[in-house]
């Protein structure tokens, strides 16, 4: 075979962005050199006088030195607040905790087979879409899980499998920032959302759900693509080259079984105590009640969405525990403590990056570094003349081309948020609204970064049904979910901005 027609050689863009990414440390290095950076330009730039005029108090906003003797007892006596009191600390454990009782308990993966309940065309790629961009509840399982089931379930129907595939992993990677329900993820980041956006308004106050609204709306624009992709560009192009048409793996009875009756009757009871969970919640917002409606407030302004963490906490271990007792994968209640105990391992490298991020963090903020940064480029966005939306636009494009070099969402959102949300608040766009366009951009490009780790293991799975299957094979059918469905989410986050339409309970797209 010829080299131009060999699909596993990375040449051009695609080999560049993978020795790009290639060389891009780990995020714990990152911070290190960005706290080192901050406290020496907070000496130079301190003892230049540089600083700024807030534009809201009109009082001067000057650099602080962080390298005094004060400023270094300080921040060694308040590493360990810093780090325990940093805002994704206090919410992704619990929410995590929630998480491992569906996840290990079954519920998740029973979720997940329901994919293969209809064989119809439109209605399969519908479901499988609409599982996959949902799938982000179940954290990285869902990149290794999904696909490879879809995949047997299309042979099965005698669709073919890489057709399926490619299908779940697009809509898991590309509908990473939708969701129809409120997740750990979305704690996470509003919590680094809410450290930077007190930069400029201390009083600022993020829950998990500030970007509810558009996600849950963004759930069904990306299920439809993203079925259509495939039905219409990836399916016929598949057939035309042969890929996967005549597939060498064949699938057995052990590696594919559909619902039994017993896990059925598990996700009915599964899904009527998450009803008598709504309900319950509802009736709580009744005068009298925990989340009634504070004085001169809604129900939206009081301790329901500050309670967002616990509830989904709550939500995902009540229906975890009662598929497990259904189906027999829990026996009693202690047998939910080895499922979180399991998961909370998996939080080792969150952690770790956490302890970092809230160091530098804490510096870059104590230092005034990021206000003056905020203000002026607040000023430099507002000389642009460019609208707000158009301005969430050109972020998510931003962001979806970092994303391509560093994976880690929480990663990311922490080194840029400090300095993206005050600058875009400056500029009159909410905190809700930048962490909206920041998980658009973080999930737009997933499926075809290289240096995302699940990629070498759909590989591995498309290679086993075609061997011809390459690197630059997977990349090239992905693509098309990430520019197609790229461009018009972005111009849905447009629209909407344009019509002014709250992000989520509570938070508008402007200030």
């Amino acid at each position: 075979m010829s080299k131009e027609h060999d699909p596993g050689q990375l040449t051009g863009f695609y080999g560049w962005i993978e020795k790009a990414g290639n060389k891009v440390p780990h995020p714990v290095y990152l911070f290190i050199w960005l706290w080192a950076i901050t406290l020496v330009a907070s000496l130079v730039l301190g003892k230049m006088g540089v600083g700024v005029t807030h534009p809201t108090t009109g009082e001067p906003i000057n650099i602080v030195n962080m390298l005094t003797a004060d400023g270094i007892g300080n921040f060694l006596r308040n590493m360990g607040s810093k780090w325990m009191n940093f805002a994704p600390m206090l919410t992704v454990p619990i929410c995590t905790l929630g998480l491992a009782v569906s996840n290990y308990s079954g519920l998740l993966g029973a979720t997940l087979k329901t994919a293969g309940g209809s064989e119809n065309k439109w209605r399969l790629a519908l479901i499988v879409a609409f599982i996959g961009v949902n799938a982000n509840l179940a954290g990285d399982a869902a990149f290794i899980v999904f696909p490879p089931l879809v995949a047997m379930l299309y042979q099965s129907a005698g669709r073919n499998p890489l057709d399926g595939l490619f299908l779940a992993f697009a809509s898991v990677c590309v509908g990473f920032g939708a969701n129809l329900l409120v997740g750990s993820g979305d704690a996470s980041l509003a919590g680094m959302s809410e450290a930077a956006a007190r930069i400029i308004d201390p009083n600022y106050t993020a829950n998990p759900a500030m970007g509810w609204y558009f996600m849950f709306t963004s759930t069904f624009i990306l299920t439809f693509l993203c079925a259509a992709i495939s039905i219409r560009y990836i399916e016929p192009r598949l057939a035309r080259t042969g890929l996967g048409v005549n597939s060498r793996k064949t699938v057995t009875q052990e590696e594919y079984q559909p619902l039994t009756a017993q896990e059925r009757k598990g996700l009915k009871a599964s899904l009527i105590s998450l009803i008598l969970f709504f309900i319950l919640i509802w009736l709580m917002t009744f005068r009298g009640m925990p989340f009634q409606a504070p004085e001169g407030g809604t129900v939206m302004t009081g301790l329901l969405f500050k309670s967002i963490p616990t509830l989904v906490f709550l939500l995902f271990f009540i229906a975890g525990y009662v598929y497990g007792k259904v189906t027999g994968t829990i026996k009693k209640f202690g047998d939910t403590i080895p499922m979180m105990q399991k998961e909370l391992k998996t939080l080792g490298s969150f952690f770790l990056i956490c302890f970092f991020a809230a160091q530098f963090i804490a510096v870059f903020g104590d230092s005034q570094i990021a206000t003056v940064i905020a203000v002026l480029g607040g000023r430099f966005l507002q000389n642009l003349g460019l609208p707000g939306p158009i301005l969430l636009g050109v972020f998510v494009i931003m962001v979806a081309f970092i994303n391509l070099f560093m994976g880690s969402a929480n990663g990311k959102w922490a080194l840029i948020s400090a300095i993206f949300v005050p600058m875009f608040m400056i500029a009159g766009i909410s905190p809700a609204a930048t962490q909206v366009a920041y998980r658009m951009g973080d999930g737009l490009t997933n499926n075809i970064t290289p240096t995302l780790p699940y990629l070498a293991i759909i590989l591995g799975y498309a290679q086993e049904y075609d061997g011809r299957a390459k690197t630059g094979t997977v990349m090239a059918y992905m693509l098309p979910y990430s520019l197609i469905a790229g461009l018009v989410w972005i111009v849905f986050l447009l629209i909407w901005a344009y019509l002014g339409l709250p992000m989520g309970p509570g938070y508008g797209t402007f200030m």
